[in-house]
């Protein structure tokens, strides 16, 4: 018997066995808020038909963790919380033995896709953890998730860091590198200094730099990683390629990620085409690093 005949084999057991559809499944497990926004939303009714579908149910400390202005939204915004919460919801069996590392998923919301990576034993859908997996339902299967999966990822990294102010220099830099189309690609994690972090270089280097389009590259590709990389994936004392193949090293400190001698002051903000972590510093190569004692 092949694999593709075991899986289905194990996925008629284990929906056989269950007693409960999706939605009940999830509220069981600790995802009552959920449970409660699904009705607001009127979702009780597609949640509860034949399916199958797969869940990734944010527990209740999920959503308490959410900013009550975020909060305040998805209850005022009907569309907007039907949005979010099918954007959490794929359709089929999709058990975590399925799962590969920088796999996108298509959602019941139908425009932003899940992001799904392993990072050893972890699993993470854009960034957030899987803690409970393969919870088998009358019409599907359920995991659950430490995080809730918002906002949506509706723009691709360079579309992000220029609507956002604080980019402008990096935005602007990027350009002068020829590397546009370059950040097209991906998936990427950019480790991204803001405009005071640029503020903070010794003075003449931009102006160097500008002037010599490899050593820009150089530096530019030293903040990107090939592949998406959440916190979860991130430990102490990692050493990690970046795609200038030169080595970044990764410090946790108590609730601070440095990287090499930047702190991440936003980490997981996910975009289509990967993740940017926000950095208070720009990463420098070693041999210019070297020269450039900060």
């Amino acid at each position: 018997m092949d694999g593709s005949h075991i899986l289905g084999l194990l996925l008629l057991c284990g929906s056989a066995f269950a007693e409960d559809n999706v939605l009940v499944t999830a509220e069981r497990l600790g995802g009552k808020t959920l449970g409660t926004l699904v009705k607001d939303a009127d979702l009780v009714d597609t949640l509860s038909g034949e399916g199958p579908f797969t869940v990734f149910a944010p527990v209740d400390k999920a959503f308490k963790a959410l900013p009550q202005s975020v909060l305040d939204k998805l209850s005022g915004d009907k569309e907007l919380l039907k949005q979010v919460l099918t954007y959490h919801v794929v359709s089929g069996n999709v058990t975590s033995g399925q799962l590969k590392n920088d796999m996108v998923v298509d959602t019941v919301e139908g425009m932003s896709k899940l992001r799904v990576n392993i990072y050893g034993s972890k699993v993470t859908v854009n960034g957030a953890s899987v803690i409970l997996a393969d919870q088998f339902a009358t019409n599907g299967v359920v995991h659950m998730i430490n995080e809730v999966l918002y906002p949506l990822p509706t723009q691709s990294l360079l579309d992000y860091a220029a609507a956002t102010p604080s980019f402008s220099q990096l935005v602007y830099i990027v350009s002068m590198a020829d590397l546009i189309d370059f950040f097209k690609g991906g998936p990427f994690t950019l480790f991204a200094p803001t405009d005071a972090a640029f503020d903070k270089l010794p003075p003449g280097l931009i102006n160097e730099l500008l002037q010599n389009k490899t050593a820009l590259v150089n530096v530019l590709e030293y903040h990107v990683i090939l592949g998406t990389v959440y916190s979860a994936g991130l430990s102490n004392n990692q050493r990690v390629k970046a795609a200038n193949e030169q080595e970044l090293t990764v410090k946790i400190e108590g609730a601070n990620v440095i990287i090499n001698d930047a702190k991440v002051t936003t980490a997981d903000v996910t975009v289509t085409n990967g993740v940017i972590h926000v950095i208070d510093t720009v990463l420098l190569p070693p041999s210019l690093s070297a020269r450039y004692k900060r």
